[in-house]
């Protein structure tokens, strides 16, 4: 008889981040789920051929509040 060890924690999968689809073009766009997001918004998807990277459709552009206090000051 063979046995094997098993651990028995498990280590738990990482949290699913959803769906997002992509446009690609103005007739075209991409779904898959979402393998990261970047801070400025951007997210990466697999597509089933690969991994493409986009702004998710829906979402509000972000906007830099680095640059606004400087512009304040010269008006």
């Amino acid at each position: 008889m063979i046995r094997f060890s098993l651990p028995v924690n498990l280590p738990s999968p990482a949290p699913l981040r959803g769906f997002a689809t992509i446009a690609l073009s103005a007739y075209q766009s991409a779904q898959g789920p979402v393998l990261r997001t970047y801070r400025d918004g951007r997210v990466v998807i697999d597509t089933g051929r690969g991994h493409m990277t986009g702004r998710p459709l829906g979402a509000a552009q972000s906007t830099s509040a680095i640059w606004s206090p400087l512009f304040v000051g010269m008006i």
